[in-house]
């Protein structure tokens, strides 16, 4: 019985895609099919690019895949559209056997197809580490690079892919390789908060302060996405906590109370960065604090001896705004009230506890606090604390440890390390007064 050509080419296909081997070889011995040709018929439309080679290594169909390469197919063959090979496929769907079948009949292993990547990519990006280790050891490049230049590491550890990350490093790859947007491996450690990799790679000696394409760092990029751990362990590698952004000139400082990561602020000035970097708008980290009126930063910047007193804002006409002034144009009173009590005023802004405040309703906090400020602000502010702004002035960043070694009487030392401000903040809104 003859068969029309549709109707052979079905066949052909089903003989494949059902691992009929017998029949497949009836119908090349019948039909002298090419093997080397797309299949002409197909029940699928995503098979319509395909050749026999690359869906008996989809499908993992061994002795299929043995058959198709002793009858000479080319195992370095290409589909039209995604330029894949038989052993993008094997890779792909995890066959292992055909995988080593195609490196055996000389598959090349660094072809890549229109995404750029490569079977070592794809082994990286899913983790699949024994296929790694085949390709390591066949002299795969570890270090090729997709259509937006990131490597096999940069994809295993975006998706935090320990056990990959390891096989490639002691496959000696490159690990301060940028991409397209001057991205390391280390950035996308940091953008996904994968603490242990970001440990692995500064062991490997990776660069820590490498700026990408906006500017952001490793540490930056941890602070964007509230990853505290991340951002801990960077600051254990001596990163620095002070490069800003090249668009808006932002320190990590800024970027973590802009988007009110508390816990992040805390880390990052306990570590010692820097308040006083002025941003490209002329603002200070402090500024977005106050703007917001964020009482729990503010707070952490007394605790961590910030000077308040430094201008958190400054205009091209040349007009410089303190800490206290803004929060008083704001109406941020308990700002301004915390900020009063250890003795960080700004007498200029007196104007702004008198001019256009309208009372709320008899007796309420917000009335009691400004009734405090008017008080305050009519008084000088006492040699005591003038004394204790000074000295914490000049101890600066770690003031807990420097002070120890300052000769002076411990209830002194107490007294200029605010040791009560845990009790005064437990009883700041405890507005009677002495």
């Amino acid at each position: 019985m003859i068969l029309k050509p549709h109707m052979a080419g079905y066949e052909f296909y089903d003989a494949v895609l059902n691992n009929e081997l017998t029949t497949l070889k009836r119908i090349v011995a019948q039909y002298k099919n090419d093997l080397n040709a797309k299949f002409v018929e197909v029940r699928k439309k995503n098979h319509a690019d395909l050749c026999p080679i690359h869906l008996a290594a989809y499908r993992g169909y061994t002795y299929m895949l043995q058959y198709l390469i002793e009858s000479k197919c080319d195992v370095n063959k290409t589909t039209s559209t995604l330029r894949r090979t038989a052993l993008h496929f094997a890779v792909l769907r995890h066959k292992m056997a055909c995988m080593l079948l195609l490196i055996a009949a000389g598959a090349k292993l660094d072809t890549r197809d229109t995404f750029g990547n490569s079977p070592c990519h794809y082994a990286a990006d899913d983790g699949y580490c024994q296929f790694l280790d085949v390709l390591i050891r066949r002299g795969v490049n570890v270090d090729i690079q997709d259509i937006t230049s990131k490597t096999p590491l940069m994809k295993a550890v975006r998706n935090n892919k320990t056990d990959a990350v390891l096989r490639l490093l002691r496959g000696n790859c490159n690990i301060n390789i940028t991409d397209r947007n001057s991205d390391m491996a280390l950035h996308y450690a940091a953008r996904n908060g994968c603490a242990d990799i970001i440990d692995i790679l500064i062991a490997s000696h990776s660069q820590v302060d490498v700026q990408n394409y906006w500017g952001r760092t490793p540490l930056m990029e941890a602070v964007c996405y509230n990853h505290r751990e991340a951002v801990a362990r960077l600051i254990r590698a001596k990163c620095d906590l002070n490069r800003r952004e090249f668009k808006t000139g932002d320190t990590a400082l800024h970027i973590a109370i802009k988007r009110n990561y508390t816990a992040v602020v805390e880390l990052l000035l306990a570590a010692g960065t820097r308040h006083d970097i002025y941003n490209h708008q002329g603002e200070t980290a402090a500024y977005e604090a106050v703007i917001s009126n964020k009482l729990d930063v503010i707070k952490l910047m007394v605790i961590y001896n910030c000077d308040l007193e430094q201008p958190i804002k400054y205009f091209c006409t040349g007009v410089y705004k303190s800490l206290f002034q803004l929060a008083a144009e704001k109406g941020h009173f308990d700002i301004c009230r915390l900020l009063a009590t250890y003795g960080y005023v700004d007498f200029s802004a007196r104007v702004h506890f008198y001019a256009g405040y309208v009372p709320t309703r008899a007796g309420s906090e917000q009335d009691e606090v400004l009734h405090w400020l008017r008080r305050k602000l009519q008084t000088a502010t006492s040699l005591q604390q003038l004394c204790r702004k000074v000295i914490r002035k000049r101890i600066g960043h770690n003031i807990v440890s420097k002070i120890e070694v300052v000769n002076m009487p411990r209830a002194l030392k107490e007294y200029v390390l605010i040791s009560d401000f845990t009790e005064t903040n437990n009883q700041f809104l405890n507005l009677s007064m002495c």
